[in-house]
């Protein structure tokens, strides 16, 4: 893929919009200096479901589903025409693939960096800003710490 710069936003799930509380659900990457774009969202939903216990599971992974979809069916032929249009505009990109969800789904205010490909670079951002937390994702990481600490007294 590519290197360099790049953006980036943070899909958020808000279960009520009266409190305000949010989760992130997914991450949409594009490259600033080339048409290239990539996006993971939450294929599970326990930590949503955790915390929101009253969520609809099945309305909710259909979206992500459907958003996955989205950005995936994003071609080259398209991603060379929205850059050239709007530049590396991440807002372009989001308005391009989905104009207005619902009231249930926000974007994070867009942040940017650098480094190398972009789909580490959305790997990197997806385990950090969205599963960071799940229980799964933790119990794993905790158990590997063990073992190392294990490893280390032989």
């Amino acid at each position: 893929m590519v290197d360099g710069s790049y953006t980036y936003t943070v899909l958020r799930y808000v279960h009520d919009i009266g409190t305000g509380e949010f989760l992130n659900a997914g991450v949409v990457v594009a490259s600033c200096d080339a048409p290239s774009i990539a996006a993971k969202f939450n294929t599970t939903c326990n930590r949503i479901q955790g915390a929101f216990p009253s969520l609809d599971a099945e309305i909710f992974l259909v979206r992500m589903r459907r958003l996955q979809a989205c950005f995936d069916g994003i071609d080259a032929a398209q991603c060379a025409e929205l850059h050239a249009r709007e530049g590396p505009s991440i807002a372009a990109w989001i308005r391009f693939v989905l104009p207005v969800e619902d009231r249930a789904l926000y974007w994070s205010p867009p942040g940017n960096g650098g480094g190398g490909p972009l789909a580490a670079t959305l790997h990197s951002l997806y385990e950090r800003c969205v599963i960071r937390h799940d229980r799964a994702c933790v119990a794993t990481s905790i158990s590997l710490e063990s073992r190392a600490r294990s490893y280390r007294r032989l």
